[in-house]
């Protein structure tokens, strides 16, 4: 069996959210999560200006999720050698449709940064997962907020203006992926654009 690790910042927030989200899904379009690991060591230190060394521990956290084989729809978006046929296109839209529904309407979880990066495509049929919890909220209430996370072009306008937190949200963000899968172009200009 393969696995995939994703190793986590030390950024207690960013792992209570993702391992709190992913440890109660099971569906056929998010990514499996299999289990964590955790260790703490200590590692020798000098400050800038300190003639002295001092110990630091260090925290290291990987999450283990199944391994999807085909990676992330994003490279597969423009890749004219690997395009997708209209029927792959097709199924990988209904297919996010469906995990986004378990998501909202059974488990109550915003994404938050739903992108074709956070997509990836599992096996010869390219059975879409979504996957990268780590912005995820509740839904069980809209709610704002004064932090704003996420990509840009992925996020909704109500979010990145106001902080407004919905399932509304994701759907937006789908709309693009949706917008990107029809075209075989990436709406949103890269860094380099």
């Amino acid at each position: 069996m393969y696995v995939n690790l994703h190793r986590l910042r030390d950024d207690d927030k960013l792992f209570d959210r993702e391992f709190n989200s992913l440890r109660k899904v099971n569906h056929r379009n998010v990514v499996r999560f299999l289990g964590f690991c955790s260790n703490t060591y200590q590692t020798s230190i000098q400050e800038a200006g300190s003639e002295g060394i001092n110990l630091a521990n260090v925290r290291e956290r990987l999450l283990c999720f199944e391994y999807i084989s085909n990676g992330s729809l994003d490279k597969h978006i423009t890749d004219e050698l690997r395009g997708l046929e209209w029927e792959t296109r097709y199924d990988i839209i209904i297919g996010i449709c469906k995990g986004l529904r378990y998501l909202h309407k059974e488990k109550n979880i915003v994404h938050m940064d739903l992108k074709p990066a956070n997509i990836l495509l599992d096996g010869t049929y390219m059975v879409p997962k979504i996957t990268d919890f780590g912005l995820s909220r509740s839904n069980k209430n809209s709610h704002t907020t004064g932090l704003r996370f996420g990509t840009r072009g992925y996020v909704a306008p109500e979010y990145e203006n106001a902080g407004k937190i919905s399932s509304k949200s994701d759907v937006y963000s789908l709309g693009v992926i949706i917008f990107e899968l029809l075209t075989g172009s990436m709406g949103v200009p890269d860094e380099n654009n």
